[in-house]
């Protein structure tokens, strides 16, 4: 039987290796040269002496800190490759116009890791390349979505997408909206809470490819709570 009811074991194992692989590969990065983005001394100083702790327990804080912000991407590809691995959905790839596609509901979507992961230009790019496809293309697609995984506020949410930057706006569309993770997920899949099954399954994933086991992630609390927080469950 296959861990998830919307996506093959094959394409999970896939996804998450590829995710384990990224943030490997940052961590080895970081080791041969924490010092490739210059570090700030007066913030160092500061911080360590705020935490009581030495110099060197706080360059292990700024490595793994460094580590986080360097994967960051890859768990946007982690999730447009699930996403698009999914029954009626494909993976766009790299440098489109969009991230997924689904001909039969004739739905478009870039997905982001977390809602703040674009500036404002950013944005603005992003409605204009949706826009342009809605306008355009001879694919018969009626709705574009901007998908942020991780949301700002707990509370599920399909809104305008209608970007501004310094007087530059675009106009509210109806057919270019933005919308939580957990509820994209659920619009994709057709499974109410198709996210957080595939939170719940990464521990039995994760024990394959690493050395830590499924009970070690999940005998405390803390992860489910973090999930919780996030998508108010």
């Amino acid at each position: 039987m296959a861990k998830l009811t919307f996506i093959s074991d094959e394409d999970l194992y896939t996804a998450t290796k590829m995710l384990v692989n990224a943030a490997l590969n940052a961590q080895k990065s970081v080791d041969k040269n924490p010092y490739r983005n210059v570090i700030d001394p007066f913030s160092a100083l500061v911080d360590a002496a705020r935490q009581t702790i030495t110099t060197e327990e706080w360059m292990l804080q700024e490595k793994s800190r460094q580590v986080q912000k360097a994967f960051q991407n890859a768990l946007g590809d982690f999730h447009q490759t699930i996403l698009g691995a999914m029954q009626g959905w494909k993976d766009a790839g790299k440098g489109g116009s969009y991230d997924v596609i689904n001909v039969e509901k004739a739905i478009i979507a870039e997905v982001k890791n977390k809602y703040n992961t674009m500036n404002a230009r950013s944005a603005l790019s992003v409605y204009d390349n949706l826009s342009r496809h809605l306008d355009y293309s001879e694919a018969a697609i009626t709705k574009a979505y901007l998908v942020e995984i991780i949301p700002k506020t707990p509370k599920p949410y399909e809104v305008s997408f209608a970007p501004s930057e310094r007087g530059t706006s675009r106009p509210a569309r109806k057919d270019i909206l933005k919308m939580d993770g957990d509820s994209f997920y659920e619009l994709a899949s057709g499974e109410k809470d198709a996210l957080q099954s595939l939170y719940n399954v990464l521990p039995e994933i994760l024990e394959e490819l690493l050395d830590v086991t499924a009970e070690e992630l999940t005998s405390s609390k803390t992860f489910d709570e973090l999930f919780d927080r996030v998508y108010k469950k």
